[in-house]
């Protein structure tokens, strides 16, 4: 096996926690209102850019794909009701898998 891949891998890893510990050793007073607020949306912006594709992109088109829709909205749904992440995914993540396997019809 070639080592290549592996050495890649730990060159990676050194520079991406050089770069995130370079950026927490900043004192919080270099960071305005503004930007602490505007950095508080990255994770949003992750997530988003990360689910977005699987609901309206399929084979490469732009499409609409209801299952996907529906298990949004109701994660998005119980989120509301319960505050709790985990139950919110697991209950969206269930009707995907039941709509999947015949059991709930769509």
């Amino acid at each position: 096996m070639s080592t290549h891949p592996l050495l890649l891998f730990l060159v990676m890893a050194v520079a991406t926690y050089l770069s995130r510990r370079a950026f927490l050793r900043l004192p919080s007073r270099h960071f305005s209102a503004r930007l602490k607020n505007g950095l508080s949306f990255i994770p949003l912006g992750i997530f988003a850019s990360l689910i977005f594709p699987s609901l309206f992109v399929a084979e490469g088109q732009l499409a609409v794909q209801p299952l996907f829709l529906i298990a949004s909205a109701l994660c998005l749904a119980v989120m509301a009701v319960s505050r709790n992440v985990f139950i919110s995914f697991g209950v969206s993540l269930g009707l995907v898998v039941l709509v999947s396997l015949g059991v709930i019809p769509l």
